[in-house]
């Protein structure tokens, strides 16, 4: 639902298909429209409102769920079932560290699905992210990262990445002038500045440091797959397009918090 509605900046609604009518309860998870067959309803709801009369179908119905639903949910599920197994406490289930990594992993596949669908990382997802850091900091010193580490990977994260974003609108701005054609922004967007800045709060300082690298040579790797990939399809590509660097900022993060444990 969030990384349907969100990026619209839509009030949060029931779980809906994508022509706007709602699912049954037994279709709120993708997983159980794919298992009940309830990828979509066959037939148009009457114009009475009622809900859930129609006969279900995986039929071109309208609003047919696409394998997104499914796949995010059972990555979340995998990622949470990673950070439980290299948690390494006994009751790990009762554990506060169990249940902040429960919801990064949330997050995290979250704004995944979002900077692949839309090249855009809202504010209210890496907001709160970052806030819920600096809880888990404060509430529980004893674990890592402590308050004052946690901080100051947050600022060194924004810092670089801040840097790097005003680099890339001067240069958009000077590429633009010399084009005489308008350039759409720049290499990175703020949502990636804040998403690292929230990250730097969970890894906290020297691991941030590592998380950095660690996406700065992912993107490079990402971006050179891009352009081969596009070149083999059409014989070209396009200069300056846009890449979700969200992604590989996010499985810096997983790769940290693993290392880290």
């Amino acid at each position: 639902m969030l990384a349907d509605d969100l990026p619209s900046r839509r009030s949060l609604r029931m779980p809906q298909y994508t022509d706007g009518r709602r699912r049954p309860a037994l279709a709120w998870l993708g997983i159980g429209a794919f298992m009940c067959n309830l990828r979509s309803l066959a037939e148009p709801e009457p114009s009475s409102g009622e809900l859930g009369t129609a006969s279900p179908s995986s039929g071109s119905g309208g609003g047919l769920l696409s394998w997104r639903y499914p796949l995010t949910e059972i990555a979340t599920s995998l990622l949470m079932l990673v950070f439980y197994a290299d948690i390494r406490v006994e009751a790990a289930l009762t554990s506060p560290a169990t249940f902040f990594k429960f919801a990064y992993a949330a997050f995290f596949v979250l704004i995944g699905v979002i900077d692949l669908e839309h090249r855009r990382i809202p504010f209210a997802v890496a907001l709160p992210l970052g806030a819920l850091a600096l809880i888990d900091a404060a509430v529980f010193p004893d674990s890592e990262p402590g308050l004052l580490s946690a901080a100051i990977g947050g600022l060194i994260g924004f810092a670089v990445f801040y840097a790097a974003y005003l680099g890339g609108v001067v240069f958009a701005r000077m590429l633009s002038r010399n084009r005489g054609k308008p350039l759409d922004g720049g290499a990175m967007g703020f949502g990636d500045v804040v998403l690292i800045a929230a990250v730097g709060l969970i890894v906290g300082f020297p691991s941030i440091l590592l998380a950095i690298i660690f996406s700065v040579f992912a993107g490079a790797a990402g971006a050179i797959a891009l352009v081969f990939v596009r070149f083999m399809k059409t014989g070209g590509y396009r200069p300056y397009d846009k890449i979700p660097y969200g992604p590989f900022i996010i499985g810096s993060a997983i790769t940290v918090l693993l290392i880290g444990n």
